[in-house]
């Protein structure tokens, strides 16, 4: 029998439990060694009481059973002294109860010798022999309770069974009392067995709770020495009495130093509060900048503060947990200055600029105090940018910055929005709107001069610029900064659109401009998928046979309640919105489907060679412009050489190298290349032996005057007479007049375009100029 482990060891350990078990055996064997002699001189008393018995000779029988018996027993218990961990304690409680329960037999039986003397003190003797052996038992067998209770039961019954069958009414009565003593014995030894299972789990508690207390005394200390934050004690004097290794690395001291450190008389007296309120008896906080006494160093720190108290419970001074938090409070800085300030130029984003914008505008509505929003974009930045490098545009970008910042006051917001676009918030400029808008106009006029200084940025030449600048005074109440913002923006376009390097202040027509322009980009970008788009056709005409010998495929949009939109406008719409990309593969692939449409049909007996495209930078610079153009001439059939891409000069300038790669790729398939609008750049003539072109178109500027400007006469001969040693076949735009046309043929030129010959015609009408004798060109 075992104890029952959730009533008496509830809240132990299987080990626990196994170390308690193992505990009351040990009592048990124990116990049990002292009593073999105590048995062995009551077996001798037996043998003595029935010396002259008939039955004696069993009474000896008897005797060397049991002295057998106590052997057997003193040899187990010398086994388990000498090696208690040869057996489990399963089987070493098996062997003791085999032992005890032999003894408890032998012992039981002597109870039928009792009524076989007619001496009374002899029946008394084995009696009382009995009745000592049971509550011996009781108590020396009680730690193992199961144990204890079938020895009594093999000890006691065999008496009960003589007392009940006796003849005589007074010995029923005994037996009874033999049960009655039984069962007092077996709630006896039940009672030491739950003080002793007791007394050994609070041993074991005791033990554990020693070693816990060992060691949380150690973790503390460990924790205490080695923890990430600073700690000190100190006493209700404000002395240090104890610190950590932490804390002197944040003040950068010694022990020393540290270790009676008058917390009254710290210098900065910030953490004075906080240090004090555990005399009180409550806890301190304090979180904020602090300057050490050694060395003075500029800290960020949380302190907390609480009381120490002894067994009183009275305060006998405080603890103290510092946190350095100063590269946190350095990384929040760099951080919010990130997300308030331009990367590049280091002034103020948009988002800054919105939330000052925000208080200005808060200020107004309370004073009057009218504000003004300038909207500036530097001129020409994006070609800068492409030509030169993006390190130089940064540089050009951070030097404006510099200028507009020493332009404006400080009460003002000099703020960049991306790009080369800056904002200038200025505060302050009075009730009167037109003195205000006097004030700005002179600051935009600075701006000007400021900005068209050159700048030296470590280019051999410096660089020119201007800007157009934009201007939105705030003069009604219900104007937002978002409005403010979009008003100023709408004046800056349209000082671009009137020649740039000026000021537009905002007026309600530009707003009109803005809107209508928005109308046609969410127009366009449904263009394509409305048939809306079509391609015009412009013939280019060999001056020699006056014949038709290709064309150049042009833009065109007829929206649906707007009319014809000029191609310009669709262009510029186009790059702004990015739609450019998808619209000039449009346009490559129809122009290349119609033009082997008409080489199909053989609409004339001469065939026309050639068929013009042309493609705006954005989408050059495309990383797949190469193999989409290549995927289009395999889908449309067309033959290579057939096909003549133009590029302008601004397209072709901007990351040299790559450029060469790309224009390669495509001569290489056997693509022709155009230089559209030669002559009106400055970087032409510097690239031309590098780029792989094979056709020069003179820009109609130049050819509309060559009659009456001998300079741009004089550029033409030189541009005529440069292509015919690169071997570069040259058409001329914009011819109108006989006169323009004997001047061309005179000098070489092959080819023309213009109203002399046809303006760009639809597909029916192109087809009509070469199926007829038109396709001749009378000049």
């Amino acid at each position: 029998m075992r104890f029952n482990k959730n009533k008496y060891t509830k809240n132990m350990d299987d080990s626990d439990v196994e170390r308690i078990r193992s505990e009351q055996i040990a009592i048990a064997f124990r116990q049990a060694f002292a009593s073999i002699f105590p048995l062995f001189l009551g077996s001798l008393i037996v043998v003595y009481l029935f010396r002259d018995a008939p039955f004696s000779k069993y009474v000896d029988i008897w005797f060397y059973v049991m002295s057998l018996a106590l052997l057997w027993r003193l040899a187990l218990l010398l086994i388990y002294k000498k090696n208690p961990q040869k057996f489990s304690n399963a089987v070493w409680e098996k062997h003791f109860q085999i032992v005890m329960y032999f003894a408890a037999f032998l012992w039981g039986i002597t109870a039928f010798f009792l009524f076989k003397t007619d001496e009374l003190m002899d029946q008394f003797a084995l009696l009382f022999i009995l009745s000592g052996l049971s509550s011996i038992a009781s108590g020396t067998l009680a730690s193992l309770f199961g144990l204890s209770v079938v020895f009594l039961s093999f000890l006691v019954a065999p008496l009960f069974i003589v007392m009940l069958f006796h003849e005589g009414l007074e010995f029923q009565m005994m037996a009874i009392l033999v049960v009655a003593f039984y069962a007092l014995l077996v709630n006896a030894s039940k009672r030491i067995h739950l003080n002793i299972t007791s007394a050994l789990q609070s041993k074991i508690l005791h033990e554990k709770a020693t070693q816990a207390l060992a060691l949380s005394e150690e973790q503390f200390e460990t924790i205490f020495k080695e923890a990430p934050a600073g700690i000190f004690y100190y006493n209700t004097n404000l002395l240090v009495v104890e610190t950590n290794v932490e804390m002197m690395q944040i003040l950068q001291i010694t022990l020393e130093q540290m270790i009676g450190l008058d917390l009254k008389k710290l210098p900065d007296t910030s953490l004075v509060e906080a240090l004090n309120a555990p005399m009180n008896g409550n806890k301190g906080y304090y979180e904020g900048p602090y300057t050490s006494m050694y060395h003075q160093l500029k800290l960020w720190i949380t302190l907390r503060t609480s009381p120490i108290y002894n067994a009183q419970r009275e305060i006998i001074g405080g603890v103290a947990l510092v946190t350095d938090i100063t590269e946190r409070m350095h990384a929040e800085e760099k951080i919010k200055h990130q997300a308030y300030y331009d990367a590049l130029t280091d002034i103020p984003n948009r988002i800054l600029l919105k939330d000052r914008l925000a208080q200005s505008l808060a200020h107004y509505r309370r004073s009057d105090n009218i504000v003004a929003v300038m909207f500036l974009d530097l001129d020409h930045f994006k070609s800068i940018n492409d030509s030169l490098g993006h390190h130089i545009g940064d540089a050009l970008l951070i030097e404006t910055a510099k200028r507009l910042k020493s332009i404006c006051r400080e009460v003002d917001t000099v703020s960049r929005l991306g790009g080369d676009e800056f904002v200038i918030l200025l505060n302050e400029l009075g009730n009167d709107s037109h003195i205000a808008a006097t004030k700005v106009e002179s600051v935009a006029e600075k701006i000007h001069e400021a900005l068209s200084t050159p700048f030296d940025i470590g280019l051999s030449e410096a660089i020119v610029t201007s800007s157009s600048i934009g201007i939105a005074l705030a003069t009604s109440h219900t104007l937002s900064a978002d409005d403010l913002l979009k008003y100023a923006d709408t004046a800056m376009y349209q000082a671009k659109k009137e020649g740039r390097n000026t000021t537009r202040f905002y007026q309600e027509k530009m707003d009109q401009w803005i809107k209508h322009r928005l109308l046609l980009e969410n127009a366009l970008r449904h263009a394509i998928k409305n048939n809306e788009l079509e391609l015009y056709y412009q013939p280019v005409i060999e001056i020699a046979t006056k014949r038709i010998i290709g064309a150049e495929a042009l833009l065109r949009w007829n929206h649906p309640e707007l009319g014809m939109v000029m191609p310009d406008e669709i262009i510029s719409i186009a790059e702004e919105s990015g739609l450019i990309v998808s619209i000039g593969e449009w346009v490559l692939h129809e122009a290349c489907r119609q033009f082997v449409v008409w080489r199909a049909e053989n609409l004339s007996q001469i065939h026309i060679d050639r068929i013009a495209v042309n493609v705006s930078a954005i989408q050059f610079r495309q990383s797949n412009f190469v193999d989409n153009v290549i995927r289009i001439v395999a889908e449309t059939g067309i033959v290579p050489s057939m096909l003549e891409l133009e590029l302008t000069e601004s397209t072709v300038i901007d990351k040299i190298d790559i450029v060469i790669d790309k224009m390669n790729r495509l001569r290489a398939a056997g693509i022709n290349i155009s230089m559209d609008d030669f002559g009106t750049g400055y970087s032409s003539l510097a690239y031309l032996k590098k780029l792989p072109f094979t056709t020069l178109k003179i820009d109609r500027s130049f050819v509309r005057d060559i009659m009456s400007d001998e300079d741009d006469a004089a550029l033409i001969e030189t541009i005529l007479s440069m292509a015919s040693i690169f071997k570069f076949e040259v058409i001329a735009e914009g011819v109108e007049t006989i006169e323009q046309f004997k001047f061309l043929e005179d000098h070489g030129c092959q080819y023309f375009q213009g109203y002399l010959c046809s303006k760009p015609v639809q597909v029916e009408h192109f087809e009509e100029l070469l199926t007829h004798d038109i396709q001749r060109c009378t000049v």
